[in-house]
């Protein structure tokens, strides 16, 4: 393919949508998808709690 034929098959901006309108990606990644679902989760607690909410299990107490 050249290089003509590529900028004709380019996007036009009358073409693009808004983002709220677009359907969510499908990934095939579950281990992405778990990190994302996470990461997601990490941020609602810390907004919640506080940034100290989470943190390493190495740097609890022990308690026995």
């Amino acid at each position: 393919m050249n290089a003509r034929a590529l900028i004709r098959s380019a996007p036009k901006g009358e073409d693009l949508i808004a983002a709220d309108q677009v359907a969510e990606q499908i990934s095939l990644d579950r281990a992405r998808e778990a990190r994302l679902v996470a990461e997601e989760v990490s941020d609602r607690i810390r907004a919640k709690f506080g940034p100290a909410a989470i943190r390493p299990a190495t740097t609890l107490l022990r308690v026995s």
